[in-house]
């Protein structure tokens, strides 16, 4: 548990050295753990999850789910779905998405061992509903993870939900809620003093100040987000705060600085080339010197728009297709899981039936064979009366019929548990030569 709630924490490249030397042990030792394999399979997915490799991921969640569904681990197969329920998402899939989420949130709130992966849940399905603008869906969602998060300081979950809540009564135009979350969830930041959270943390308070209109506290804002974010080197989010900064200055009719910080970001998206960002970042500029009447400077950076903007609609109908297949080859395999489950669930029951009659006719046959041996002890016994019968009249009276009388009850008497005896032994018997051929 430990190491699923950590892993997230670590650096991409740790998260996968971390992954496959786990699983490698695990996998020398999965007769004897079969558990300990399915929870080291399901990190192995996650390295690929997290590194968004989900052609990989996908069928390897699959082929853990089933595992832990064969293992009785009801919360490990959930896990696996509130996973696929995040590509799905990925994916734009929302109906499969919220699918498997439901599915996984209904198991995990059941159990006191996975907070970690039931708050990750609520956030991605409040993120849905919020995306979907369905924004009362969404905030039991975020309030929900922030319950959870706030008494054992899950700062990273806590950020996530009062980030979450904070959009969503931004959307919905309560600005003193949407302010009174941001801000939370910027103090919370700097308590835990995580880089990422507190960039995104800044950003969403230059988002809120530049929707109300504040626009000097949204320059502010964003001038330390893309600070910070060029500091650790989180490129595409310095992108993205050089693009809101030349929204603002444009709102604010401040062309020339607009220009100065567009241009800016569009050399830092050229370094990672991000093309949506850089086509964004070329229609600001295109308007920005259509304003200016520089009319050559402006068509030159809608061209680069437009032929961009084309690169990345080929590209994404690329994605799409391939994302489809993933999400259609996983779907097949769930089919094909249930069918095959339901096969093996009927063979076990006709198996388990076609045992009680090989038990059955085992006993019957061994009955027979207990049956003839008590028989012929019979036979033997009663032969041998009168040999008992000359001994015991030496010392009582001949022709003694109440003594042959006895001796005959006495050997009829002692058929029955005879009989119980040889049987129970040749059933031990039976066993034991099974045992022996399995172990063989």
């Amino acid at each position: 548990m430990a190491i699923l709630e950590s892993y997230p924490f670590l650096e991409k490249a740790e998260q996968k050295e971390f992954a496959e030397t786990l699983y490698k042990w695990a996998e020398q030792n999965a007769t004897r753990k079969p558990l300990l394999f399915c929870y080291t399979k399901l990190i192995l997915a996650f390295s690929f999850f997290y590194r968004e490799q989900y052609d990989e991921a996908f069928p390897m969640l699959t082929e853990t789910q089933n595992l832990f569904t064969e293992q009785n681990d009801t919360d490990g197969a959930a896990v696996c779905a509130t996973v696929q329920g995040s590509i799905y998402r990925t994916f734009g899939n929302v109906d499969l998405a919220l699918k498997s989420l439901w599915a996984g949130h209904e198991q995990l709130s059941k159990s006191p061992l996975f907070q970690h992966f039931l708050m990750a849940t609520d956030i991605n399905l409040g993120g849905i509903y919020f995306e979907m603008k369905h924004y009362e869906e969404a905030i039991p969602h975020f309030k929900s993870t922030l319950e959870m998060a706030e008494p054992g300081e899950k700062y990273y979950w806590l950020i996530y939900a009062l980030q979450g809540l904070g959009k969503v009564y931004l959307a919905q135009k309560k600005y003193t809620e949407a302010k009174e979350c941001l801000e939370k969830a910027m103090a919370a930041a700097e308590k835990f003093n995580n880089p990422l959270s507190l960039c995104n943390s800044l950003s969403d308070l230059g988002n809120y100040y530049f929707t109300t209109g504040e626009f000097s506290e949204a320059k502010q804002f964003n001038k330390r987000a893309l600070a910070l974010r060029e500091q650790n080197k989180y490129i595409g989010g310095a992108v993205t705060s050089c693009i809101r900064l030349g929204e603002i200055y444009i709102k604010d009719s401040k062309p020339d600085e607009a220009v100065e910080y567009l241009e800016k970001g569009l050399t830092l998206a050229e370094q990672i080339k991000v093309k949506p960002k850089l086509y964004q970042i070329q229609l600001l500029l295109s308007e920005i010197y259509e304003r200016k009447n520089d009319l050559k400077k402006s068509l030159f950076h809608y061209k680069q728009y437009h032929e961009l903007r084309e690169q990345v609609e080929v590209e994404d109908s690329a994605r799409k297709i391939k994302n489809a297949q993933v999400v259609f080859e996983a779907e097949q395999t769930k089919k094909e899981n249930i069918i095959i489950k339901q096969q093996k669930e009927e063979i076990e029951k006709k198996n388990i039936k076609l045992q009680e009659t090989i038990d059955e006719l085992t006993r019957a046959r061994i009955g027979k064979k207990a049956r003839a041996f008590t028989l012929a002890i019979a036979i033997a016994l009663f032969i041998i009366e009168d040999g008992i019968l000359h001994y015991a009249l030496i010392v009582v009276p001949e022709n003694s019929y109440f003594l042959s009388l006895i001796v005959k009850m006495v050997i009829i008497f002692s058929l029955s548990p005879i009989n119980k005896a040889i049987e129970s032994y040749l059933l031990r018997k039976v066993i034991k030569k099974a045992k022996n051929e399995v172990v063989v």
